[in-house]
């Protein structure tokens, strides 16, 4: 299959190569504006870790700044700009989207598939705003972002991935150049450091930028009607529902801490409908333990909220994670260096 898709791999390479070219001569032209923008990006399709990061530098500078977070809002079904509230559904703003505003609310979130209109918007109507996060902006080269952070995962590095079709990389590897940050993500928490060099190696890190090695933390589980914590005491069989991108790292997860699962894996991004509750209901009634429970993802339960009186007395959980990293410090320092450095003029 992959000889098959070699050609259009090729051809593919040919197009993005040629686009940044353009971009790097300033033949295409790419917007900068008088405000801090760093954008967290990756070169791949599907879920790198993206949206834990930007949550994770949210908590890390919301006390000190006016954040405002602009995406495309990928998965709804409108168009053009949107400020996003508490209320929205997915459908209108997307999940990722709807996800932030609801474990930030006092936080700007707004999505807008043309990002330089995003941020002209946001510019106009909020002068409050003092940093914008360009959340999936890497490819979006109208705008220059003053600061990007590009994360690849650590079960698939770019360096060991292809072009689509034949991968999953949106432009070449070459391109991890234009990042000030490399963050390798879902990494083991005991990665030796020989590991490490070698992977930085072969990321093809520049002296002038910093590579970061990030894992997964997971937080207790929180029922999804009333968002209590679940305090996990017993093993219990689960009926794991997921639309994400790659579910692995969570089944792992769960399988090492000696729980039974049962995967409903959805497409990423998925959006729940009546039959696929009753999916899930039919997959949770059959299951004869004494001790078991629904279990879904923080992303896809903004989504299935909405069905809570279609669950009955189901016990149904979300299980958050956080980004956590080894050289938490330093880290953080560079990202606060940036931002103290560059204040939007007004």
């Amino acid at each position: 299959m992959q000889l098959v898709l070699y050609p259009f791999s090729v051809l593919y390479a040919i197009v993005t190569n040629l686009r940044n070219l353009l971009f790097d001569m300033g033949i295409f032209p790419s917007k900068t504006f008088d405000i801090p923008i760093i954008c967290i990006g990756n070169l791949s399709v599907g879920g790198t870790g993206k949206t834990p990061l930007t949550d994770y530098i949210i908590t890390l500078l919301k006390n000190e700044k006016n954040i405002a977070v602009l995406s495309r809002g990928y998965g709804r079904n409108t168009s053009g700009f949107q400020e996003v509230s508490t209320e929205s559904t997915a459908k209108k703003v997307g999940d990722e989207s709807l996800l932030i505003k609801q474990k930030h609310p006092n936080c700007l979130v707004v999505v807008d598939e043309n990002r330089k209109r995003g941020i002209e918007n946001i510019m106009k109507k909020h002068p409050e705003i003092e940093l914008i996060l360009l959340d999936d902006g890497f490819q979006h080269r109208w705008v220059k972002a003053g600061f990007n952070i590009l994360i690849t995962d650590y079960s698939l590095p770019y360096y060991k991935d292809y072009l689509l079709p034949m991968g999953t990389l949106r432009e070449s590897k070459e391109s991890s150049k234009r990042a000030e940050i490399i963050v390798v993500s879902k990494s083991p928490k005991d990665i030796n450091p020989t590991e490490k060099k070698g992977i930085i190696q072969q990321l093809g890190v520049f002296i002038t930028q910093k590579c970061y090695f990030s894992h997964i933390n997971y937080k207790s589980w929180k029922c999804i009607t009333t968002n209590k914590d679940f305090l996990v005491e017993e093993k219990y069989s689960i009926t794991l529902v997921t639309g994400i991108a790659n579910a692995s790292t969570l089944v792992e997860n769960l399988k090492n801490n000696n729980h039974t699962v049962s995967h409903l894996e959805y497409a990423d991004h998925h959006n729940y409908t009546l039959n696929d509750i009753e999916d899930i209901l039919n997959k949770y009634n059959q299951d004869n333990s004494t001790k078991k429970l629904i279990l879904t993802t923080e992303k896809d339960a903004v989504k299935l909220r909405k069905f809570e009186n279609k669950f009955g007395d189901a016990n149904i959980y979300f299980a958050p994670i956080e980004t956590g990293f080894e050289e938490k410090e330093n880290f953080e320092k560079q990202i606060l260096n940036y931002v103290t450095a560059n204040k939007r003029n007004s």
